[in-house]
């Protein structure tokens, strides 16, 4: 019999009253732009009707939601039917050339990151996912993501950032201190979260996610580790689902 996963396990706990069709919004960066956030979109959208809009950008982190910083890597956007919103993709694509960091420049497709602000406004989701902190994280940026998602109502569910080659261990046990220590810990109560804090899934209660000496690009679940970034996005939708059983 396959061991449910610690993450999911401390969902249970922490159960959210159980509805025929809750709303989900998640916001995150390239995890959430690739494998990852595809199959945490599509697991998602299975559990009891739940209508569930993603949006995933790349180079995204918390301030990028905050302030719409434009960023030019890539991005996955799917609006309630699982199609790209073209509120979003309008104005807020356009070219532009950078830096090809060879002394010379190259143009690029840019994406305005949307407004948080404006996400909870347009989708009046009962929860609210980010799997942000990949990109950098701080005190300032996590306690206005907390203090917007409350605002509207909505209870907070945050994924933690995975292993990568990229950051140490300890400059990854940085990030996630800065969540513990900002109200984004395992232990928050329900009633908590939905007023000023925010439950934790930690990414490295799945023990297969850390990334190999070899292989991927050192950041990314992609590529040869495709599999294990399906798996991990799989799991975590499991994770935060099982916070809907009764």
């Amino acid at each position: 019999m396959r061991q449910a996963p610690l993450a999911l396990l401390l969902f249970a706990a922490f159960a959210l009253p159980a509805s025929a069709a809750d709303t989900i919004l998640v916001v995150g960066d390239s995890h959430t732009a690739g494998s990852f956030g595809k199959n945490l979109d599509d697991v998602l959208r299975r559990g009891a009707g739940n209508r569930v809009a993603t949006y995933g950008v790349c180079s995204a982190s918390p301030q990028s939601y905050l302030s719409e910083t434009p960023h030019h890597c890539g991005w996955l956007l799917r609006d309630f039917d699982k199609k790209a919103p073209a509120k979003w993709l309008g104005k807020r694509v356009y070219k532009a050339t950078v830096s090809d960091g060879k002394g010379g420049t190259r143009e690029v497709t840019m994406i305005k990151t949307p407004s948080l602000s404006q996400l909870l406004t347009d989708h009046v989701p009962t929860v609210t996912v980010v799997a942000l902190g990949a990109n950098g994280l701080s005190a300032d940026s996590i306690r206005k993501t907390l203090t917007l998602i409350h605002a509207n109502n909505s209870v907070c569910v945050w994924i933690g950032p995975p292993d990568t080659r990229v950051r140490t261990a300890d400059q990854v046990k940085a990030l996630y201190k800065a969540l513990r220590d900002n109200n984004v810990t395992e232990s928050v109560s329900l009633e908590d979260a939905k007023k000023d804090s925010c439950r934790l899934v930690d990414s490295f209660t799945f023990a297969y996610l850390r990334y190999p000496a070899k292989g991927g690009d050192g950041s990314h679940y992609s590529g040869d580790l495709e599999s294990i970034g399906a798996k991990w996005g799989a799991d975590a939708a499991d994770a935060v689902l099982a916070a809907f059983k009764p």
